[in-house]
């Protein structure tokens, strides 16, 4: 099926699936850059908003510490932690994020790490050069994107959650120091970390619209580029090409070389033009020559004295001169691809293996003798005549030629005498 097809389907094939391939390579390339960004955009969100609870939380601690505020039950909910808590709460109703602190050694069960943070802190610990992570993942099948800070333990952190005899007594009363595991922080320590969860859902859809963009316009300018290189590849090579195809059909129809083509480039398509009216010209005068060599071939034969007859290894004639006619009876028409030994009366000494057989095997010195045979013309009546045989080699098929003369009844019956 593929090569019934014409050249200009073939290319238009192979122009498609090759814009195609890069065309899905190009929307593959741009999704992945478009999610990139989105998940670079995604971390320089997540850290804007853990730099702002970090330094509300040690802002807070400063304060308290510069004001000599001593912190009590009533004032719990400025402790610089419960505050950051409650502040990164109020800015997540806003944004439909999950923004809080979390710990491994938590006091507030709203601080509680779930198990992929459980994981994180761990490597925080374990991990001193690992200070942030940020992956996609899923929770109850749902995307998020999620992004924990590790936070260390400073100077204004002791107060809380140092030296157990050092805290405030209502820390003491809420959270007993033996109960606790809160206690004996040192300075430079991982206390937890401020953990991020974004839902996937808007920035898929934000994605989704940013990707459609592109492929409307990717896809759009492959169109074109599609449009553009059919049309410049039709111009530039395949009507050139088709010209000189029905040319080409135009002289194996006709017989006739004088076609020229216009030569519109001089590219290798306007050389390929340029070889064909060269050939052209060439075998017009090449066919012109050997017409007119033909031509006097001919009237030679024809002008001959002597009857000429060629024929095929296998016997066929394929030309039979006017005095050949004169001499049998018959017209070149009728005895065209006829045996050749219709015209002798069979003679097993001249031809002992069959016609075939016999010129086949012959030797070069028996076509230089001149053979006497019994001639058959078309009434039937017999004649005698001398007869010689040339071989006409041509390389691939060669032919034989038998010169014909009939002998005169005087000098025949001194032959016989």
């Amino acid at each position: 099926m593929w090569q019934n097809l014409r050249l200009r389907a073939k290319v238009n094939i192979l122009l498609f699936l090759v814009i195609a391939v890069f065309l899905v390579i190009s929307l593959f390339w741009q999704y992945r850059h478009q999610r990139d960004l989105l998940f670079s955009e995604a971390i320089d969100k997540a850290k804007i908003i853990t730099s702002e609870a970090t330094r509300t939380r040690e802002y807070l601690s400063r304060q308290l510490k510069a004001g000599h505020i001593e912190l009590n039950k009533d004032r719990y909910g400025m402790i610089p932690v419960v505050a950051a808590n409650r502040v990164g709460q109020l800015v997540a109703e806003d944004l439909t994020y999950t923004i809080r602190h979390t710990s491994n050694r938590f006091r507030n069960p709203g601080n509680a790490p779930d198990s992929y943070e459980q994981v994180v802190l761990r490597r925080f610990e374990e991990e001193k050069n690992l200070k942030q992570l940020a992956e996609f993942t899923e929770i109850d099948g749902k995307s998020v994107f999620r992004y924990l800070q590790a936070a260390y333990v400073d100077e204004s952190c002791l107060e809380c959650h140092g030296d157990p005899q050092q805290s405030p007594l209502f820390l003491q009363q809420i959270y007993p120091p033996d109960k606790d595991t809160s206690y004996n922080y040192r300075v430079g320590a991982v206390i937890g970390a401020v953990s991020i969860t974004i839902p996937m859902a808007p920035l898929e859809k934000q994605l989704a619209a940013g990707f459609q963009g592109a492929l409307l316009t990717t896809t759009g300018f492959f169109l074109g580029l599609v449009i553009c290189l059919g049309l410049l590849l039709r111009k530039a090579v395949l009507t050139p090409l088709g010209n000189l195809a029905a040319a080409i059909s135009t002289v194996r129809n006709t017989g006739h070389f004088t076609t020229n083509l216009p030569v519109t480039s001089q590219d290798e398509i306007g050389a390929l033009v340029c070889a064909f009216n060269a050939m052209g010209q060439e075998l017009t005068e090449k066919t012109s020559h050997l017409e007119e060599s033909e031509r006097r071939f001919r009237l030679l034969v024809e002008t001959a004295r002597d009857a000429i007859v060629a024929f095929l290894p296998a016997g066929q004639i394929f030309l039979f001169n006017r005095q050949a006619e004169t001499l049998y009876g018959y017209t070149q028409k009728e005895l065209m691809g006829e045996p050749f030994d219709t015209l002798y009366v069979h003679d097993q000494e001249l031809f002992p293996g069959g016609l075939a057989a016999s010129l086949k095997s012959a030797e070069q010195a028996w076509f230089r003798k001149v053979h006497l045979i019994c001639g058959r013309r078309k009434d039937l009546s017999k004649f005698q005549a001398e007869m010689v045989i040339t071989v006409v080699d041509t390389g691939e098929r060669p032919f034989y030629t038998a010169t014909i003369r009939q002998l005169s009844p005087d000098i025949e019956l001194s032959r016989q005498e």
